[in-house]
């Protein structure tokens, strides 16, 4: 056998004259096939350019590195038989009909040549492995849409804006994409900065050059348009991915479409399994994103739109979104029993939870857990309405409330609720309304829109009443009693209250007491009466015992504190004051801080401690400013004033006056009720 007599093959396609950028991966692969040849993998999504970019690094160094040829052959729907057969045909020789034969040819074939072969779209190991030389100076170049099992890979994704800017740029000329910049924008966006879907987009304008980018990037934004929008002559994205689909096993098909339903932008790591209904769904999954239909970003799964709108229409989607709502649900109750020692303060719904095993950061930390966690959480309330889950969507929202009250993150808090009430009117859900309307009206409180607080709980009230739903009733008699005190009535503040108490005692829900209890100590105080405030306060710290969330003993603690403020006990107000601001901070309740250092700054300027008072009240000031709390930031500065006039300086301090002055005005606030807003 003669092998410098034969012919030396030169298979590979001609580089694309519009490549651009990755210069890194292209040497990432030069450096790992010369000077040392060796196997490289290039793995990534359909459409990534990933035979593309092995092209053009083979080109790179085919002739200097490689003086005995390059093979090139697409193995999609080959086999190793038929391949083998390719390459011997290629040398000049004879092709056996037997397999062995074939491979023993092959083999003594390359052994001492120094070849570079390409082996493009691969769909298993065992496709690639009978082909590879096994010979020092051959290097192999293997792509596929799966991370098949090789030591060498290199990871091909999108490209980035600006290399997709310039492949666009390149197709469809400078002047027209000059004309319309934002849509050459957004149409990169659209296509996910993906090669082939860029190549296509300006194939497809380049034939047309009486169309305007926006006239695509329309058929782009399309629901359920954009495959159609993405074929021109031979490419196709949706037969490049009916493609990747068929090499998946029957359980990963199933769960794609079912991941597919679900609709989610991103989903946590449990939602695969919780999706699909047993454990198989893990290693669906993990199938997934082998093969680069699922994308794992910052520990979540990614299903790309894309994908999403291929696999969408499975019959069970529905059954897997609620299944996935209902992980997120039991998480949530989970959450809120380790903050506030049980499912108090809460109104439950129907909505069935599926069993989810709690992270190491939701069991040692909820509140850092649903911050983690509230975009999807967010987007999970948006896909439960979407889908007409009206319970689901409730129940969702109103159990956010635990995060957004303590972040004061009142534009989510709003948003979340209105996507949730439009579902449950939709649906004729009563119930759901009635609860959306107190939590939301627990949000304008917050935000001193008391007359928009009065009239959600009023209707909320009367559906509530008519149902019988005590849960929800402690929560809307607990807001009237606050708005009624915001107005200064009093008595009728003391008769909701004391409702409200009657309905949380009823329950046996202690937290609802509690809270309940500490908002009558302060009509006490009102009243004049600071033994009875004690008495209430000292109730509401023994009915915690053994729940005691940080939250409601902050709370509890700040009350306590102000009460020996008014009765000149500074000393003692100032100790229990402090251990409030250390639950408050405990429990990053920032809006719970400002008020407990609103208090702290007036002590301490009885006290005496001009610097100590102005430093406490300017933080507390800086804390509502963050918070959007007009009326807390107010209240903080009127009572600056008074430490500015007392340093001497009456100019700030009568500017500063005058500015709160005018805030409480525009609320139609007293400003000895400006300490009225604290509450659950």
């Amino acid at each position: 056998m003669q092998v410098e007599l034969f012919p030396r093959p030169h298979q590979l396609p001609a580089a694309v004259s519009d490549f651009v950028g990755r210069e890194e991966l292209v040497q990432s692969v030069v450096d790992l096939i010369t000077p040392f040849p060796q196997v490289v993998l290039l793995t990534g999504q359909v459409g990534s350019g990933k035979t593309t970019l092995a092209v053009h690094s083979a080109h790179r160094v085919a002739n200097g590195h490689f003086p005995d040829g390059q093979l090139f052959v697409r193995l999609r729907g080959t086999t190793p038989h038929e391949v083998l057969g390719r390459f011997l045909a290629s040398f000049g020789m004879s092709v056996p009909g037997d397999f062995g034969a074939r491979l023993s040819a092959y083999r003594d074939a390359v052994a001492r040549q120094s070849l570079l072969l390409v082996l493009d779209d691969a769909t298993s190991v065992e496709q690639v492995t009978p082909l590879l030389p096994h010979a020092p100076g051959c290097a192999v170049i293997v792509t596929s849409r799966h991370r098949l099992r090789f030591p060498n890979v290199v990871d091909v994704g999108a490209l980035e804006p600006s290399q997709a800017m310039t492949l666009l740029r390149k197709q469809i000329g400078t002047r027209r994409l000059s004309a319309e910049v934002s849509e050459a924008d957004a149409l990169v966006t659209a296509s996910d900065g993906l090669p082939l879907t860029l190549r296509i987009a300006g194939a497809r304008l380049a034939a047309r050059p009486h169309w305007p980018i926006s006239l695509l990037l329309h058929q782009l934004t399309e629901p359920r348009g954009r495959l159609d929008a993405l074929s021109h002559g031979g490419l196709s994205l949706r037969s490049r991915l009916e493609e990747t689909s068929g090499d998946l096993s029957l359980h990963a098909r199933r769960l794609l479409g079912l991941l597919a339903g679900v609709g989610a932008g991103t989903l946590p790591r449990w939602a695969p399994v919780t999706a699909f209904g047993d454990v198989r769904g893990q290693s669906a999954v993990d199938e997934l994103v082998s093969a680069h239909l699922v994308l794992l970003s910052d520990d979540r799964y990614v299903v790309p739109e894309l994908v999403r709108e291929f696999a969408s229409g499975h019959a069970d989607a529905s059954v897997a979104l609620q299944r996935v709502l209902g992980g997120w649900l039991y998480l949530l109750d989970y959450a809120r029993t380790a903050l506030y020692g049980g499912d108090y303060l809460v109104v439950r719904g129907q909505s069935v939870r599926e069993v989810v095993r709690p992270e190491p950061l939701l069991r040692s930390d909820p509140l850092a857990w649903l911050e983690s966690e509230r975009a999807g959480l967010c987007e999970a309330v948006s896909l439960a309405a979407d889908a007409g889950l009206h319970e689901q969507a409730w129940e969702l929202a109103h159990r956010l409330v635990t995060l957004f009250e303590t972040r004061t993150d009142y534009d989510r808090w709003q948003h979340t609720h209105d996507i949730a009430l439009a579902a449950c009117e939709a649906a004729g859900d009563l119930r759901g309304q009635a609860v959306l309307r107190c939590s939301l009206a627990s949000l304008h409180i917050n935000q001193s829109r008391y007359d928009l607080a009065h009239e959600m709980t009023v209707l909320a009230k009367d559906v509530l009443e008519d149902l019988g739903d005590l849960a929800g009733l402690g929560l809307a008699y607990r807001n009237l009693g606050i708005v009624s005190r915001s107005s200064g009535d009093l008595p009728g503040a003391r008769r909701w209250y004391q409702r409200a108490l009657a309905v949380y005692e009823r329950v046996l829900d202690p937290v609802g007491q509690a809270t309940v209890l500490q908002n009558l100590a302060q009509i006490d105080l009102y009243d004049s009466d600071p033994v009875a405030a004690s008495e209430r306060l000292n109730a509401a710290l023994d009915v915690c015992n053994g729940v005691g969330p940080a939250r409601v003993l902050a709370q509890i603690n700040y009350r306590l504190g102000k009460l020996l403020a008014g009765e000149g006990r500074h000393d003692e107000a100032f100790t229990v004051l402090t251990a409030a601001l250390e639950l408050a901070r405990g429990a990053r309740d920032r809006r719970g801080e400002s008020f407990v250092l609103y208090v702290l700054g007036g002590n301490e300027f009885a006290r005496g401690r001009l610097g100590s008072a102005r430093t406490l009240l300017h933080d507390a000031a800086a804390i509502c400013d963050a918070n959007f709390d007009i009326v807390g930031a107010a209240r903080a500065r009127l009572e600056l004033a008074r430490v500015h006039h007392a340093c001497g300086d009456t100019q700030l301090a009568s500017e500063m006056e005058a500015a709160a002055r005018a805030v409480y005005s525009e609320f139609g606030l007293k400003p000895s009720m400006g300490d009225l807003i604290f509450r659950m």
